[in-house]
């Protein structure tokens, strides 16, 4: 089963009885198997995957190997224990938005489960690893307000209005990049209400599939800017054709579209998909309620509610610091004292006391 050395006898016996356990139990794992490099066990991982996940899943997951750490990819897999997974994730922080940092777990913790099924390691110690707190950012950057959205869509004009016209029905409609791209325009409706249908998705250099979201299919409204933007697209077209093209009228490409309207230059903290979360944080501003909001989104409400819980939380801010202006007494000096009307119109005063002027002082020496 394994050949090993002890310095006493008692420890070879417990070893032996726990492999027997292992072997009898159906989790025992050749000590070769162990001191697999982790850099062949993932190979092997990616080679099982091709097939079974969609290709930008797998390109997702060659990255996400890219980024580890040389030295952590290439110890034994049996070696690494949930210690070595939090140092690697922690790390990875310095340099990486959460949000990746978080793809990266959820990657290491897809090849151990491959890798217990495939015998060569008993345990997954990424499972008990959560993600390091004090880390935890909504976004990547600093949010996208609209006074940002207003300069980065002056700023796009004066370089592509046709592609500044994309930039700002993303944000007001919330559809993802490749939405937009698989979008015909027998999908924009005008009733009983105004707006698209996201039936298909279509990332760059991918074919087309469902869309990502539980229903597989959903309406999302448009406000009357963002409709006004999709009836100058759709003017003369086919309803089979694209919605939303290049100024060329090709498919949208998104290296094309950041190349006019020069994103790097003009929106150089933001991301394109930063324009999703601020249609999403606007209708929440505007009372939206978080069902309908996760219903147009195409996400889980409990996903809604964990990715804009700072959104949420404003208004009850904003009401609870109305409450406190309001209970508290003004200092300005313009403002009037408190006094009682006498006759005509006249203030009537009181007269104070020698103990009550005591008293007074005594209390603003408080």
């Amino acid at each position: 089963m394994a050949d090993k050395t002890f310095t006493t006898r008692r420890a070879a016996d417990a070893f032996e009885r726990q492999q027997k356990e292992a072997l009898h139990g159906g989790s025992f794992v050749a000590p070769q198997q162990l001191r697999t490099p982790l850099s062949e066990v993932i190979a092997a991982f990616l080679v099982a995957r091709s097939g079974q996940v969609a290709p930008h899943t797998l390109r997702t997951d060659r990255d996400n190997f890219a980024a580890l750490p040389s030295k952590f990819v290439a110890r034994p897999i049996g070696s690494v224990t949930e210690a070595d997974v939090l140092a690697v994730l922690t790390d990875l922080l310095s340099t990486r938005a959460h949000s990746t940092v978080s793809r990266i777990r959820t990657t290491l913790s897809a090849l151990w489960s491959w890798a217990v099924r495939q015998r060569y390691t008993p345990t997954n110690p990424v499972r008990g690893v959560r993600m390091p707190s004090g880390a935890v950012q909504a976004h990547d950057g600093a949010p996208l307000t609209a006074s940002i959205l207003a300069a980065i869509l002056d700023a796009q004009r004066s370089r592509s209005p046709h592609g500044a016209l994309i930039t700002e029905f993303l944000s007001l409609s919330g559809l993802r990049w490749s939405e937009l791209r698989a979008m015909r325009v027998g999908q924009l409706q005008d009733v009983p209400f105004p707006a698209v249908q996201v039936l298909r998705a279509q990332s760059d250099g991918y074919a087309e599939k469902s869309p990502k979201t539980a229903r597989g299919r959903r309406t999302v409204p448009l406000v009357a800017r963002a409709h006004e933007i999709a009836k100058e697209w759709a003017a003369g077209k086919g309803p089979a054709d694209y919605l939303a093209t290049s100024a060329t009228g090709l498919q949208l490409r998104g290296t094309y579209f950041r190349r006019a309207v020069a994103w790097t230059t003009t929106s150089p903290d933001h991301t394109i998909h930063d324009l999703r979360h601020y249609a999403a944080s606007t209708w929440l501003r505007q009372g939206v309620p978080i069902n309908q909001v996760a219903a147009w989104l195409g996400d889980d409400p409990r996903t809604v509610l964990r990715v804009y819980a700072h959104v949420l939380g404003e208004a009850q801010d904003i009401e609870a610091l109305r409450r406190l202006n309001a209970s508290l007494p003004s200092h300005s000096p313009d403002a009037t004292p408190e006094t009682e009307s006498g006759e005509g119109g006249k203030v009537a005063g009181t007269r104070k006391t020698g103990s009550d002027q005591g008293k007074t002082g005594g209390d603003e020496g408080i």
